[in-house]
């Protein structure tokens, strides 16, 4: 575990965090099924993805051992009804969170449209806008919110954050990122990585503001955020703030 804040940390290796006080191991982007939605678009990949994606997952809770799991939206990938593949990757997680007794929370992300039919089978609540559970807000990243609205410290995901880095050879390299800074004077967010293994998402040192996904960063200054770069199940490593980084 990687200590940020008081009851707030890093569930190193995993691409997730853990809420001490709360027991709570929370988890953001799965769209679980994506290998099924794009291949009805023509894009056909390995029909393992999401099984990697769900095995990850399940290290991460038999690793950290919580009591409760939050998925911060996104849980699936299309934007329509639940595709057959969906269908089946989400019942087998919910199933086997089910079984193990946790309990469990989502957080509606863009991409969860008809969920709550799937989420109802298990009695999973299906938090529409935000989940707060003081000191924490947990939201998913698509929705404009007042600053002022949140806790201390805001949880989401979304921007499936990453960090373009240049070695000293020259060689370019893209990692998965969590982010941490200041939005305000008393807030604070964490932007999760995507757990999903095919998103790497938006390479925010290498972007401007009004390319970002999320409307909160698209309202603050990244460059005294810290990044914390990830290669899931393997390790987390602090960086220096955006504005330090060697980048390409």
């Amino acid at each position: 575990m990687i200590h940020v804040e008081e009851g707030l940390y890093i569930a190193d290796p995993w691409p997730a965090t853990y809420l001490k006080d709360y027991d709570a191991l929370v988890l953001a982007d799965l769209h679980l099924g994506i290998e099924g939605v794009l291949a009805e678009e023509g894009v056909y990949l390995p029909r393992r993805i999401s099984k990697l994606t769900l095995d990850l997952v399940i290290n991460a809770i038999e690793d950290v051992k919580p009591t409760r799991i939050i998925l911060l939206g996104d849980v699936k990938h299309s934007f329509s009804l639940l595709k057959v593949s969906e269908w089946v990757e989400l019942k087998n997680l919910f199933r086997f969170l089910h079984e193990r007794g946790y309990k469990v929370d989502v957080v509606r992300g863009n991409h969860d449209n008809y969920l709550g039919v799937l989420l109802s089978k298990f009695n999973i609540p299906f938090h529409e806008k935000k989940l707060d559970l003081p000191p924490f807000t947990l939201i998913h990243g698509h929705l404009d919110y007042n600053i002022d609205s949140l806790h201390k410290y805001t949880l989401m995901g979304h921007e499936h954050p990453s960090i373009a880095l240049k070695d000293e050879s020259g060689i370019s390299h893209k990692f998965k990122a969590f982010l941490y800074g200041e939005i305000s004077p008393k807030k604070k967010l964490m932007v999760l990585p995507a757990t999903c293994e095919l998103a790497s998402g938006s390479t925010v040192n290498l972007m401007s503001k009004d390319e970002f996904l999320s409307p909160i960063l698209k309202s603050v200054n990244l460059d005294n955020f810290t990044p914390y770069l990830i290669i899931p199940g393997k390790f987390v490593q602090k960086f220096p703030v955006i504005s330090k980084l060697y980048i390409i």
